[in-house]
């Protein structure tokens, strides 16, 4: 009997989808986090279920969005005929169990007058804030089910 109770719990083990913070996970989320910026400046407004749940709050302050897609919506009217870049850095992860809060510096350029034109003129902003974002497992991934974007301060 021994043997089989051995057995059972072995394959509770394998077969037990958790996704509980070690270095495989948390690199995943830094991933998932770099990810979304590709995306955004990449205008791959698509795939951005791979970064957030479809019940999705993100509040940035001058809009809040709720539901993937609204936040998509929001995304893509604020990014249309503009040229940006976002890097994300100074990253903290904290696992609370069941979800994850994580904490992250964004600096964001922004140029216009657009992604179709031949010339370089236009207003180029840059700004620099942190997002604050709570995460849920979903399956064996994270992705986050609440953004809050805090901006220090807009230079152009």
């Amino acid at each position: 009997m021994r043997p089989f109770l051995a057995c059972l719990a072995l394959v509770s083990v394998l077969f037990s989808f958790t996704c509980a913070l070690d270095a495989t996970e948390e690199l995943k989320v830094r991933t998932t986090l770099s990810r979304f910026t590709l995306f955004v400046d990449d205008d791959d407004f698509d795939h951005l279920d791979q970064i957030f749940t479809q019940d999705v709050f993100a509040d940035y302050g001058f809009a809040k969005s709720d539901g993937l897609p609204a936040f998509a919506a929001f995304l893509k009217r604020g990014l249309e005929g503009i040229v940006s870049q976002h890097a994300v850095s100074s990253t903290v992860i904290e696992d609370l169990g069941d979800s994850l809060n994580s904490t992250a510096y964004i600096t964001a350029a922004f140029l216009g007058p657009g992604k179709n034109t031949t010339t370089s003129t236009g207003t180029a902003v840059i700004l620099y804030g942190k997002y604050l974002d709570t995460w849920t497992c979903v399956g064996r991934d994270w992705k986050i089910n609440q953004r809050i974007f805090k901006a220090f301060v807009s230079v152009s």
